[in-house]
């Protein structure tokens, strides 16, 4: 009896052995095969080749020319801005408004272009109404207006009212000062116009 048992356990032991063996067979192609699937591993990248170190004086020559182009473009942006600087003015009287420093203290505006020899162009901001009058003449019209400033509470500074000269062809001439017609006003404002009809 304790043969046959021992008969079967080795009969059974065989048998799990043949069973392991082609479960083993089976697995090792897979194996193989998914060891071909894998990607080849990327090739590395070549290392940078590192810079030459350069001389003394190839050093030095590098770092003159690294001077001289930033020399080169400072003075370009320096030349730039010169020429942006030199054409406002330019445009400023080229039909727009010109704030300028007259005489007295007085500042004002020039309005549009000016006109060569004509009257205007020998005018002043802060000229008084009769040096303005001996010089360009009596005008076509004129008119006054208060100002902002004439409501203003306890303000009794200049520029409370306005008078404008209109002169035909030439343009208008605007006087400011504590009154309208009054002795203390200054021009403040010559405002170039050909097309001026001389009339309020």
């Amino acid at each position: 009896m304790k043969k046959l048992i021992g008969i079967a356990l080795v009969m059974s032991l065989l048998a799990a052995c043949e069973t392991m063996q082609k479960k083993d067979a089976t697995v090792a192609p897979e194996t193989k095969t998914a060891a071909k699937e894998e990607p080849a591993p990327a090739a590395s990248a070549k290392p940078a080749a590192p810079q030459k170190k350069l001389g003394p004086k190839a050093q030095a020559k590098k770092d003159a020319e690294d001077r001289k182009a930033a020399q080169q473009a400072a003075a370009a942006e320096k030349k730039a801005q010169q020429a942006a600087t030199a054409a406002a003015p330019a445009a400023a009287s080229d039909g727009k408004t010109q704030e300028v420093k007259g005489i007295n203290d007085w500042t004002g505006q020039i309005v549009g272009t000016p006109i060569a020899n004509s009257k205007f162009s020998r005018l002043k901001i802060g000229m008084g109404m009769n040096e303005v009058t001996s010089i360009a003449g009596q005008p076509t019209d004129t008119g006054t207006h208060m100002t902002g400033k004439a409501w203003i509470p306890f303000y009794m500074g200049a520029g409370r009212h306005e008078t404008i000269y209109y002169y035909k062809g030439l343009g208008r001439l605007t006087f400011s000062g504590g009154g309208g017609v009054s002795t203390n006003s200054g021009l403040t404002v010559i405002e170039y116009d050909k097309s001026e009809r001389g009339f309020q």
